[in-house]
């Protein structure tokens, strides 16, 4: 009977894991698609709301400070105004970071100090117009909540 009730348990529980990392895959496609959505539509208000600080962008010091991170998106956003109106993506991949934080080696540092075991970098194809690139994106999952904590450009096609 306890070897019966091991099993049952064992199975549930990979289950509950398996369930939990698909989960965590799919709150980091959801995030990043709102980020997107508000980046099209130069929303920087409901980009502040999935976002969290320490925030990373490639070749660039950390935003520790929500301020600093509203200024950063809204001079971005503002930037590209009237310029997205055709931005479609595509996922390519959701990788858990502690399978390819042993690949990082640009802005090490400043990576590792957003992001941690069970986060995920979902990369995503962008196109606008004739120009497609390949964005990664830093999503924070704490708590049972999905934020995003950096964006990269890392691929142009």
């Amino acid at each position: 009977m306890r070897k019966i009730l091991a099993i049952t348990l064992f199975y549930f529980g990979m289950n509950g894991f398996a369930h939990a990392l698909e989960n965590a895959d799919e709150m980091a496609r959801n995030v990043t698609v709102e980020f997107l959505k508000a980046f099209k539509e130069n929303n920087t208000d409901a980009a502040m709301k999935i976002s969290s600080v320490p925030f990373y962008v490639k070749n660039a010091d950390l935003f520790k400070d929500r301020a600093d991170l509203e200024k950063h998106l809204r001079e971005e956003f503002q930037k590209n105004a009237g310029k997205l109106s055709g931005l479609t993506h595509e996922f390519k991949d959701v990788h858990s970071f502690e399978s390819i934080k042993d690949q990082i080696s640009e802005d090490k540092e400043k990576v590792f100090q957003v992001l941690k075991d069970g986060d995920r970098v979902p990369v995503v194809q962008v196109k606008v117009g004739d120009k497609t690139m390949d964005v990664a994106f830093a999503v924070a999952i704490r708590q049972g909540k999905a934020t995003v904590v950096g964006v990269a450009k890392i691929a142009d096609r």
